[in-house]
């Protein structure tokens, strides 16, 4: 007896169903797929009980409302949304997952919903969908961005906010000292997982992700600035000058006032003693535009201040009328810019004869956007964290490339809903022999057997590699090498082909510096124009957190003035330690070095850690796929676990695939096996 249960509820199935299920851990042949469970086309029938289940999705005229806070069935029923699904035969759980509804079928007055079920990763990755880094809450680190948080960050690993010493562009001329926007805020790998999985309605378990390493993991800032959300767009004081305070003028000459405090200038360059400012964005901003003024005024005639673009006048404020002190203030409503266009603001008599002498003694000019935006922070400001996490990743993206990092498995946890069990290859499998399954007796021995060697993988080389980026060094190395830096290639000495596979991460390297006669190590994240450096957005990157002791005195600064002093550094890169690596978050040894190598291993790479032992076993002359057919009920498919090892015909094998087996009439299905070669590697 099969039984279909979506939400929680029963469907009606016909006693005829023939349902077809096939469970995955990997396919050798589509390299890293990490496959999940899933069906074949189910028809099932359009009762009374199903259709009011699908919200009598049936009748083109019915728009039910939805509330992803309640169960997906019913009037709540939305086809785009997954919907849990747990199939039972003869009361024994046989899957667990997500049930998707792909057409109605409608036939007189007959109705059939052909659906298929997929396994619990697979809904993960639908609940994921097109989210990004950016839409993750992080407001609860918002904060000022002051040294004494900068500072009190160099502790944290696993969580919060972690302020890495990496060399942007213009941050360090003599790289001893550091100004203060060297060190932009970045988030823990650790936490950025658990805030997803939390996000999307699941969890997990994985010991991986609590290791000393794991939490170390950090992805620093990315953005060619370090900016915030903001609707400032510019903003100057009048109160201290770098010029004439008092001005004279008349009605032929409009004089120009000058503006000495930038309290932020955002993408306007100042010029001609502060009177003139040059917009250098490349986006068009569109804003409005305030002035505030307080002063004395001396008139013959009424005073205007005009607001002046690219020398032309875009409106006037109120007249000031009368000798005397003075208030005013006056907003310009729909005023854009484009990269070179400048403003001014200008003191006038508007028309008829008159001189005026007035002097300035306090306000400000403002321009603020009609929509919230980017803009550069500046020392003391708030920072928005969702602003300056690296933005338009996908969230599935950054799981799949941690996965591939690590070499990760992911199951399905059989007795908790949408929980899923993560762990590498190296650890996954259980070589206990009380743990071996016997199933010599299970393969149907009237149908062929066949053996696969491994030398029949379609691909000679496997291209391990990180995202190849425009900073200095990467593609420097790039075009040096002819390879990404960090990248590493597997040779499986296949003679019959030269197809090359690439497992390819969203992340991209992140070569380590040592400037001559410096001691500490950083990674430089701009471009070089004729020796200049020069700021650039860069790919998303993995890195390595340690606060590293012992190095000589150095300052971080803000402008000319010291805000720290101290002999550690906030050490971030590929190896774990600058001075005594002893693992690389990379995946091969480069071919070069851009420091001089004290002491330490720079071999304990991520392929060699994770991804060796695999690639040997796939790829040993000995290695066999085994394809056969065996007889598995429904006992053995509720035990079914991918980590036990199986024996037949005196070998062990590990399990890959079993295909297509009949829930309602358990029988012979086809298996795939992968013979072990070695335990250990």
């Amino acid at each position: 007896m099969t039984e279909i249960f979506i939400e929680n509820q029963a469907l009606d199935i016909t006693g005829e169903l023939e349902y077809l299920i096939t469970y995955a851990i990997d396919d050798v042949r589509d390299f890293g797929s990490r496959n999940t469970s899933f069906s074949k086309t189910i028809i099932l029938p359009g009762t009374v009980k199903n259709n009011r289940l699908f919200g009598s999705i049936f009748n083109v005229q019915i728009a039910n409302p939805y509330d992803p806070t309640q169960d997906n069935v019913e009037t709540n029923f939305n086809a785009s949304v997954a919907a849990t699904c747990i199939v039972f035969q003869n009361h024994v759980q046989v899957v667990k997952g997500t049930l998707r509804l792909l057409e109605v079928v409608v036939d007189g007055g007959l109705i059939e919903y052909e659906v298929a079920i997929f396994g619990e990763l697979s809904g993960l990755v639908g609940a994921l969908g097109s989210a990004r880094l950016e839409d993750i809450d992080l407001s609860a680190y918002n904060q000022a961005f002051t040294i004494a948080n900068v500072t009190g960050s160099w502790t944290n690993e696993g969580s919060g906010v972690h302020y890495p010493l990496i060399d942007y562009a213009g941050t360090s001329a003599a790289k001893t000292d550091w100004d203060v926007l060297a060190f932009r805020p970045a988030f823990f790998v650790k936490e950025l997982i658990e805030k997803v999985f939390t996000a999307s309605g699941y969890d997990y378990t994985c010991d991986l992700f609590s290791t000393t390493r794991f939490k170390r993991l950090i992805i620093p800032n990315n953005q060619a600035r370090l900016a915030s959300y903001s609707t400032k767009a510019f903003d100057a004081d009048a109160d201290v000058c770098t010029g004439p305070c008092t001005y004279d003028g008349d009605d032929v000459t409009p004089v120009k006032l000058s503006f000495g405090t930038i309290n932020y200038a955002g993408d306007f360059t100042a010029s001609l003693l502060n009177t003139r400012f040059t917009y250098g964005g490349t986006n068009q901003l569109n804003c409005s535009f305030t002035i505030n003024l307080v002063g004395y005024l001396i008139a013959g005639s009424d005073v205007y201040f005009g607001l002046y673009k690219n020398g032309s006048l875009v409106d006037f404020s109120d007249p000031v009328t009368a000798t005397g002190d003075f208030i005013v203030s006056k907003t310009f409503t729909g005023v854009s810019f484009v990269s070179t266009d400048y403003f001014e603001v200008k003191a006038l008599v508007q028309s008829g004869s008159g001189s005026f002498s007035l002097t300035i003694s306090s306000g400000d000019i403002t321009l603020t956007t009609d929509t919230v935006q980017l803009v550069n922070l500046n020392y003391g400001e708030d920072i928005d964290m969702n602003a300056v996490i690296p933005r338009g990743i996908y969230q599935k993206d950054f799981l799949s490339s941690v996965v591939k990092l690590f070499n990760l498995y992911i199951t399905e946890d059989a007795g908790k809903s949408k929980h899923l069990n993560i762990g590498p290859y190296t650890e996954y499998y259980d070589l206990n022999a009380s743990g071996i399954q016997d199933w010599d007796y299970k393969i149907d021995r009237s149908r062929p057997l066949r053996i696969k060697p491994m030398s029949e993988l379609n691909s000679r080389y496997y291209n391990f590699k990180f995202k190849s980026d425009v900073d200095y060094y990467n593609d420097l190395y790039q075009k040096t090498y002819s390879e990404g830096f960090g990248d590493y290639i597997y040779d499986s000495q296949y003679e019959f082909a030269n197809e090359k596979t690439d497992i390819e991460l969203i992340f991209a390297s992140s070569p380590l510096i040592g400037y001559a006669g410096k001691d500490k190590l950083v990674v430089p994240m701009y471009k070089l124009d004729a020796g200049v450096e020069k700021a650039t957005a860069t790919n998303i990157r993995i890195m390595q957190k340690k606060t590293v002791s012992g190095v000589g005195s150095w300052s971080i600064k803000n402008g000319v003035t010291t805000l720290w002093t101290g002999t550690d550094y906030p050490y971030a890169g590929n190896y774990d330690d600058p001075d005594a690596p002893a693992n690389d978050i990379h995946f091969g040894v480069p071919k070069q070095l851009y420091f001089t190598l004290a002491s330490g291993s720079i071999n304990v790479t991520q392929f060699n850690v994770y991804w060796s032992p695999y690639m040997a076993e796939i790829t040993d002359k000995d290695s066999k796929l085994l394809t056969a057919y065996a007889k598995l009920s429904t006992a053995d498919i509720s035990l079914i676990n991918f980590s036990k090892l199986i024996y037949v015909d005196g070998c062990y094998w590990r399990l890959n695939k079993i295909e297509d087996w009949n829930v309602n009439f358990p029988d012979v299905c086809k298996v795939e096996l992968l013979k072990i070669i070695n335990t250990v590697y």
